[in-house]
């Protein structure tokens, strides 16, 4: 009896530390690289795999941690009940563990605890109460089916709430119990309020075990071996973004201050930068030639060469419907050209995949706003270091030395956007609660992390009222010239595009309708007429 009851407590032991070891697994992997790549592919795959994450790649990814996972709860079923028949493994079994999931939340490990700890003590009751032997799948339905009708966020929602409302509740609780205090003894001073209120140290937007490690600068497991990712053999070449703090702030400052201030590029002075005058002597960055684009038998591109050079801001307009997107998509890689070259700084990309592509420099805006409704302003952000993130998923979930050092530069680097564009005040915010407006900055903010010389902007203008367009011509001016990136710019707003653009392109139904410096382009007789029409010829007359 005495061996059969240290069996059972030697498999309890081991159960709890396969939940401990899987707990903080989950926790560093959810704070890295690796987890905000998970939550990326399910808030957008168009998204994910334009900042370079490979999305087949991470799905297969999140199956074998999520299999070796259910393989480790298998085994120890087994060791426990010392045999493996079918009737074990049942319909209702699975059915079981995804009311947890659900019921807790689905991306919280907090409400999967608590859900795991509400069905266990669930089953514990149905065991022991003879009468409701049975009722335990019945059960499980009903709380399933009215998280998902009433309450989809499930526990961890449930704990957001109670997160928001308890300040107002313990000033209550507090108010109440400083009155009951005040008849037993003197009030407190505020010296003792002081000491009694002291906080403790802060943490950043989206902070959790591998942010404060990083902070902290702790190193874990430095002694364990790394996964290296694996990848085809690309030259990576991108802009320094965090060089532009120290380029533009003052030394004093630098020295004063871990976050010193950058100037407002709203009112700094773009100067001292200029291009060769001839489009010849500037340097290739992009080179679309004769792409064309079929849709079984429609032809949506026909035949569109185009090219950007080093630093330019080239313009790509023409009116609904002209293939402007579509083009867009087949230099990046979301629609594979039928015919035509793409050359990006003088390589051919035509066959490369999405993610390479953005790994090897070229990043891009959305039409239609594509950011993780799931993850704050920050996040967001920190889901455009992905490619100049070197530490792979191994690594983050031991926390080795070079996870917690990425980590660190990865979240300098965005703390310098959040600053150059003016979001600290929405950076601790989920994106699916700010306007459109500040949506399409964090957008523009995110393809500029990915330290990208090439950004595509595709219509970035949309939405915005004239001062906000004005602002973000100057923003495109601040960016060419303080980090010398290359733009190509689709935008229906003529003035604008215009007015910020060094070269011009114009499509019209699928085609190359003319090209050349703005100015030559808005007196283009071809131009003028795809965007105000062409007059109707005068009907003849009929001769009865």
């Amino acid at each position: 009896m005495s061996v059969a009851r240290d069996g059972k407590r030697v498999l309890y032991l081991v159960m709890v530390a396969c939940v401990a070891a899987a707990w903080y697994a989950a926790v560093n992997l959810r704070d890295s690289k690796t987890g905000r790549a998970f939550f990326a592919v399910r808030g957008s795959e168009m998204a994910a795999v334009s900042l370079g994450i490979d999305v087949i790649r991470y799905k297969l990814l999140a199956f074998a941690i999520s299999g070796g996972l259910a393989g480790i709860a298998g085994n120890l079923i087994m060791v426990d009940l010392q045999s493996a028949t079918p009737v074990v493994f049942q319909f209702t079994k699975s059915l079981f563990f995804l009311g947890i999931a659900v019921v807790g939340g689905v991306a919280s490990l907090g409400g999967a605890v608590g859900a795991g700890i509400l069905f266990a003590a669930l089953t514990e009751v149905f065991f022991r109460v003879s009468f409701l032997s049975g009722w335990l799948d019945i059960v499980t339905i009903g709380l399933l089916l009215s998280v998902i009708l009433f309450f989809p966020g499930g526990l961890a929602a449930a704990g957001e709430l109670v997160k928001l409302r308890w300040p107002a509740v313990r000033a209550r609780i507090r108010e109440r119990w400083q009155a009951l205090m005040v008849r037993v003894r003197p009030p407190r001073t505020d010296e003792d309020e002081r000491s009694l209120d002291a906080t403790a140290s802060t943490t950043e937007p989206g902070e959790g075990i591998l942010a404060r490690a990083v902070r902290l600068g702790g190193p874990i497991g430095t002694a364990l071996a790394r996964l290296r990712r694996r990848s085809a053999r690309i030259e990576r070449r991108s802009i320094n973004l965090t060089a532009l703090r120290e380029r533009l702030s003052e030394p004093a400052e630098l020295a004063a201050l871990e976050m010193s201030t950058l100037p407002d590029w709203r009112t700094a002075e773009v100067t001292g930068f200029s291009l060769p005058k001839r489009r010849g002597d500037r340097r290739p960055v992009l080179e679309a030639d004769g792409v064309t684009v079929r849709f079984g038998g429609l032809l949506a591109v026909d035949n569109v060469s185009l090219k950007v050079c080093e630093h330019e801001i080239v313009g790509l307009i023409g009116p609904n419907g002209a293939g402007k997107t579509t083009t867009f998509n087949a230099i990046s890689g979301l629609n594979e050209p039928t015919s035509g070259a793409i050359r990006l700084f003088g390589d051919d990309i035509t066959n490369h995949p999405v993610h390479l592509r953005a790994a090897m420099g070229m990043g891009r805006t959305f039409q239609l706003i594509q950011l993780f409704p799931q993850l704050t302003v920050f996040e967001n952000l920190l889901v455009a270091t992905h490619t100049a993130n070197p530490s792979g998923a191994f690594e983050h979930v031991v926390l080795t030395n070079r996870a917690i050092r990425s980590e660190k530069e990865a979240r300098d680097r965005v703390r310098v956007a959040v600053e150059m564009l003016g979001l600290e005040e929405v950076a601790d915010r989920n994106v699916d609660e700010l306007p459109f407006g500040i949506l399409r900055q964090v957008e523009i903010a995110r393809a500029l992390v990915t330290e990208s010389p090439l950004l595509m902007l595709d219509e970035p203008a949309s939405g915005l009222d004239n001062n906000e367009t004005d602002e973000l011509a100057q923003l495109l001016y601040y960016l060419r010239a303080e980090l010398g990136v290359s733009i190509l710019l689709i935008e229906h707003d003529v003035r604008m595009v215009t007015s910020v653009t060094d070269y011009m392109y114009v499509v019209n139904r699928g085609k190359l309708l003319a090209e050349g410096t703005p100015d030559k382009v808005q007196r283009n007789p071809d131009v003028i007429a795809a965007y105000l029409g062409e007059p109707e010829p005068a009907a003849e007359a009929v001769i009865a």
